[in-house]
């Protein structure tokens, strides 16, 4: 009986040894190599002439992820806030989207369970290169435009800063690029700009409040420069708080006439903006018309839409006097 039952096992251990192993997907496609010549993706699918796209579309996303991940590393030079992460990974997002992918190379292609798995290549300095001179020329206007202009008053220095703002994102996606690109390239410089064009733009932006006052005949266009103001991201204070509290005074003029059927409200409106210390930094008039069959004082509402639609093609500083360097 033992016989039988040792005789059962060695036959079990034997059929076990010679039964066919299940295939494995090579290994350069379970695990795609890593180093600092090239960047690398695998890709698998059914239809080999879809392959090589998908795997360049990998490509791109782990470019992005990477991109995204080196944000994140601690002590960062920029350690972006949520709303300027978001943006940057926006940036990281089109950035990877659009490299040229020209120099990608088919490293290795198998057959494998009925499906064609590819591994791609692409120079790490190809891409660097696509990106540096870009990146270079950028970020020395943008240091050139920085140390400018750095005698003005604070809501001055705020406007001139708005539109070099519009860069922050576009030259940390690709200062991060760079670095992940080229390990010897060192990105601090750049990062230590930006950190200080971010920081300075967002203590004025919560520094500088405006406190508004207006005649009684100029009351109804209060709404509308308040709204401007703080839709652009300025505060407005219901008393003067500070230094950095500006005293923006609505005062305006009408003129009421007849005009064959229409009632006309011709309006010149000033803006007058005072610092703390009373002093008159800024003014700007302008003048607005508004018809109506009804009334003049349908007439002189009518001229809010007017304002609207100057402080949009102008923009709320310009508007009130702001002038751009």
């Amino acid at each position: 009986m033992y016989k039988n039952i040792l005789l059962a096992i060695i036959i079990a251990i034997f059929a076990g040894c010679s039964a066919p192993k299940p295939e494995q997907a090579p290994s350069w496609y379970t695990n795609p190599p890593k180093d600092y010549k090239n960047f690398y993706a695998v890709a698998a699918a059914s239809d080999e002439t879809k392959v090589k796209s998908m795997a360049i579309n990998i490509l791109r996303q782990n470019i992005s992820k990477d991109l995204d991940a080196s944000f994140k590393t601690p002590n960062h030079q920029l350690s972006p806030q949520a709303d300027m992460l978001r943006e940057i990974r926006s940036a990281n997002s089109h950035l990877s989207n659009t490299l040229s992918m020209r120099a990608v190379k088919v490293e290795k292609s198998e057959l494998f369970n009925s499906k064609t798995l590819m591994l791609i290549s692409i120079p790490r300095v190809e891409l660097f290169k696509k990106v540096q001179d870009d990146l270079n020329t950028k970020i020395k206007n943008l240091e050139k435009s920085y140390n400018a202009h750095n005698d003005t008053i604070a809501i001055e220095r705020y406007v001139y800063l708005k539109p070099l703002m519009s860069q922050y994102a576009y030259l940390a996606s690709r200062t991060a690029f760079a670095q992940i690109s080229i390990s010897t390239y060192n990105g601090n410089d750049n990062f230590r700009l930006l950190q200080e064009l971010g920081s300075e733009y967002h203590n004025l932006q919560s520094t500088i409040n405006f406190y508004i006052l207006s005649d009684g005949n100029s009351r109804v266009y209060s709404k509308a420069i308040r709204d401007a103001i703080e839709k652009d991201g300025l505060n407005i204070s219901t008393k003067n708080r500070d230094s950095h509290t500006l005293k923006l005074l609505i005062s305006s003029k009408t003129d009421n006439k007849q005009e064959y059927t229409f009632n006309v409200s011709k309006n010149l409106v000033k803006f007058t903006t005072f610092d703390a210390n009373k002093n008159k930094i800024l003014f700007r008039q302008h003048t607005f018309i508004g018809k109506s069959r009804k009334s003049h004082k349908d007439a002189k509402l009518q001229t809010i839409e007017h304002i609207k639609t100057k402080v949009k093609q102008l923009g709320i500083y310009n508007f009130i006097g702001v002038q751009s360097k």
